[in-house]
């Protein structure tokens, strides 16, 4: 469904004289990319319009999207999949942070999230390439982003801001479990 749309757009866009025709498997792909992460910021957005939770959207996209740059993880075979997955684990995310109270038994989870992150990360799909300098940066990022991370869960616990800390540690716990999905079944084969 949505590489069609991808597809019509590129085409469009060669139609309307703003791409040459032998751009259009490139411009498709990009495309496709886009809407992968606009649709679903989109819809989660206006969840948290609904539920007045703007602050809880804030955090998690951007707390989500730098975790999973330089962490990797699972990826879904299809687009379409991958779109309605990632809208319902943004909205899944945002309403289990007001459910759930920060508590001894999610800080040891995190704790266990954090270093299987780190001793992991990055997991990434073995179609890209990626130097072993490209992944010792990308796992020096990713200590250093946990460890804000974690020091921003901490300090809005003892503050008393449990929502806010509930979103940091359950988006880390997120991470941890696409990476762990990636070393199981027929997925161990597809990502190092």
């Amino acid at each position: 469904m949505l590489e069609r749309l991808s597809k019509r757009i590129a085409l469009w866009l060669i139609n309307s004289g703003l791409l040459k025709e032998t751009d259009c498997e490139l411009c498709t792909y990009a495309i496709n990319y886009l809407l992968l992460i606009i649709l679903p910021t989109i819809v989660f957005t206006i969840y948290c319009v609904i539920t007045h939770n703007i602050w809880i959207g804030l955090i998690e996209i951007f707390s989500f999207l730098l975790i999973r740059k330089y962490s990797g993880g699972f990826h879904c075979q299809s687009s379409s999949v991958c779109l309605i997955l990632s809208s319902v684990l943004l909205i899944a995310v945002a309403w289990l942070s007001s459910v759930i109270q920060p508590s001894l038994p999610m800080l040891v989870i995190l704790i266990i999230c954090d270093f299987e992150l780190i001793l992991k990360g990055p997991v990434i799909s073995i179609r890209h390439s990626v130097s072993e300098a490209e992944k010792d940066y990308y796992h020096r990022c990713l200590c250093i982003i946990l460890f804000i991370l974690n020091s921003l869960f901490l300090f809005l616990w003892f503050h008393g801001m449990n929502h806010l800390a509930n979103c940091l540690a359950i988006v880390i716990m997120i991470c941890s479990i696409s990476h762990i999905v990636c070393s199981i079944g027929k997925n161990k084969g597809l990502y190092y």
